[in-house]
């Protein structure tokens, strides 16, 4: 329900524009996550988690063509702050890391998303509820290989698991951060 709630939340700051308003992190080439950007507390229900960041994908409009009135996007990660949170038998390195590589899939949907919707012709770029459809779709994509991540590594308990995931993590970001000449 809290995801829901944020995705709902993501769009909701997409449409009326004051993610600036909130406690924000957007994410950051370069950056990593440090314990103090988890602001957070845990609810009685994550009694078996020792941390949990919780990430969106927000939208922005790049630029609508004057001629065409095509419609160009920045698509970016998101981490809530104050909905992100650590216990502190957990604030060491290892369980930073694993959150992370949370934050870096949300990082890598956002951009996929991005590509895809500046693929679009001009009338479904400017089409409203078409791009809301192909956000949501991504946000429960994203939604699906992060718990994927988290059932593959047992929350990071599965330090074999932990150590392959990021390797592929790692493998997808440089290929991201590639430059193609033309």
């Amino acid at each position: 329900m809290k995801r829901t709630f944020l995705i709902f939340l993501g769009l909701l700051l997409w449409l009326q524009g004051f993610a600036q308003d909130y406690n924000v992190l957007a994410y950051e080439t370069g950056r990593k996550l440090t314990w103090q950007d988890f602001k957070g507390s845990p609810k009685p229900s994550d009694a078996h988690k020792g941390a949990e960041i919780t990430v969106s994908i927000f939208l922005k409009i790049r630029d609508t063509s004057f001629w065409s009135g095509r419609v160009t996007y920045d698509a970016y990660a998101v981490a809530f702050k104050d909905e992100s949170w650590v216990k502190p038998a957990y604030r060491e390195n290892y369980s930073l890391q694993h959150e992370q590589l949370h934050f870096d899939i949300a990082h890598l949907y956002a951009e996929t998303l991005e590509v895809e919707l500046n693929s679009l012709d001009s009338k479904t770029s400017k089409n409203e509820a078409e791009v809301e459809i192909i956000l949501k779709n991504h946000l429960a994509e994203m939604r699906q290989f992060q718990d994927k991540y988290d059932r593959e590594t047992k929350g990071g308990n599965n330090y074999k698991q932990q150590v392959r995931w990021a390797r592929k993590i790692s493998k997808a970001l440089g290929i991201l951060n590639t430059t193609v000449e033309v």
